[in-house]
């Protein structure tokens, strides 16, 4: 087992602990169902061939076909996909979905790729896969580096592959496709949604408006600010790979949206304090600090003592590791959790899912009042049970998630049931 799976493990860990669940049970979710390695032969534009690796892990199917996004990044790795795997399965067990979790992912530098290099890793990476795709067991999505584009080129590999179209074979696809509006904007929105239905466990319930610092300017990132500002809260600083851009009376988001697509960094905003310095966006001084970008930001005591927030939401997968929660406690600062706080790209997801399913399109106001339904109605249960338990937050999410999970397989039978 890799040291980030591990490592991820040791949360769930501590939740069953707690709520003193079944071992028989909470064994069965330590190890992936299944993963699948391959290579992509990549034909460059210059006619050289470029052998890249590739991932694809189905972690629990025991709520429903495994759900999960591809990533094109030179981090990914088997450990990484499964890893990311798991937390989506704790992920939609937590926001009541009929999904197990999936990750997948190709090692690459996606932006050393040209749009035609970038297409025929899409649609290899769908023919490596396609043994184990499907609508009805695993369903991929966007995540770093992919977006609708890449599921088009996606669904239509796998359409010809199947021999038939499959709109609900991949989530995130452009509304001409069969995607769903409001599916670009849902994790972003969603984490806003969630984080004002835990203000008050976050000790920040008498305060009209927030000061946030958000690491991470990407699709997650930039609609979450967009959300945040429209209710009136000050996005007071915000970093990319390039740097960081700060100013205590507020920052223009709609004018840092289009600096970055003008400019290509948040740096070229051109009202405020710049530093070519990004992380140092962790020492920011607001009320929360939103990380948005990759995995391991805050990784320990060291990271901690550097920070300046109240509380922290994260928006991407894994920023916090396990070696900074016991330090993070001590320090009365609270998160948010992933599963929680970014959980309302795979909400969307699922009701695309649904459209393809039925073949019945869901309008815009149906897509936000599902989004916030769900994000308003998971949030509630983590509140319920940190105040039953006297939990943190993280493990607290972690025991909803397992509740659920626990329940669907002891319902195939236990120990109890077959000893006599």
């Amino acid at each position: 087992m890799g040291q980030l799976l591990s490592a991820a493990r040791e949360r769930m860990a501590r939740a069953a602990e707690k709520l003193e669940l079944a071992a028989e049970t909470v064994d069965r979710l330590d190890y992936p169902a299944e993963t699948l390695a391959f290579s992509i032969p990549l034909r460059r534009d210059d006619g050289s061939l470029k052998q890249l690796k590739g991932w694809r892990c189905r972690y629990n199917s025991t709520l429903g076909p495994t759900k999960g996004g591809i990533r094109f990044h030179p981090s990914v790795s088997e450990d990484e996909v499964q890893t990311l795997a798991f937390l989506m399965t704790m992920k939609c067990a937590l926001m009541g979905l009929p999904f197990g979790g999936g990750k997948g992912g190709v090692s690459v530098d996606a932006g050393d790729l040209s749009l035609m290099e970038k297409e025929r890793v899409a649609r290899g990476y769908v023919r490596a896969a396609a043994r184990i795709l499907s609508p009805d067991r695993d369903v991929p999505a966007p995540d770093v580096a992919t977006g609708t584009q890449e599921m088009a080129w996606m669904v239509d590999e796998y359409g010809q592959i199947a021999g038939g179209i499959a709109p609900h074979a991949f989530t995130g696809k452009p509304v001409a496709l069969g995607g769903i509006e409001g599916r670009t904007p849902a994790t972003g929105r969603g984490g806003l949604i969630a984080l004002e239905a835990v203000r008050e466990q976050l000790g920040l319930e008498g305060k009209d408006s927030l000061t946030i610092a958000l690491q991470g300017f990407g699709n997650a990132g930039s609609w979450f600010a967009r959300a945040a500002s429209e209710a009136g809260h000050t996005i007071v600083a915000v970093s990319d790979s390039s740097g960081m851009v700060s100013n205590d009376d507020g920052l223009d988001v709609e004018a840092l949206v289009k600096a970055k697509k003008d400019g290509g960094s948040v740096t070229d905003y051109g009202d405020g304090d710049t530093s070519d310095d990004g992380i140092a966006i962790i020492e920011a001084e607001c009320d929360v600090l939103v990380l948005a970008a990759l995995g391991g930001v805050i990784a320990d005591a060291d990271d901690v003592k550097k920070l300046s927030c109240k509380a922290i939401v994260e928006i991407a997968n894994r920023p916090v590791l396990p070696a900074a929660d016991e330090p993070l406690r001590e320090a009365g600062i609270d998160v948010v959790p992933d599963i929680l706080a970014n959980g309302g790209g795979v909400t969307i997801s699922h009701a695309e899912w649904v459209q393809g399913r039925t073949g019945l399109d869901w309008d815009a106001e149906e897509v936000d009042d599902y989004l916030e339904e769900k994000m308003e109605s998971a949030a509630g249960e983590v509140r319920d049970l940190m105040d039953e338990q006297g939990l943190d937050m993280r493990t607290a999410a972690y025991g909803v998630a397992l509740k659920r999970l626990c329940a669907a397989i002891s319902a195939t039978g236990t120990a109890d049931d077959f000893a006599g």
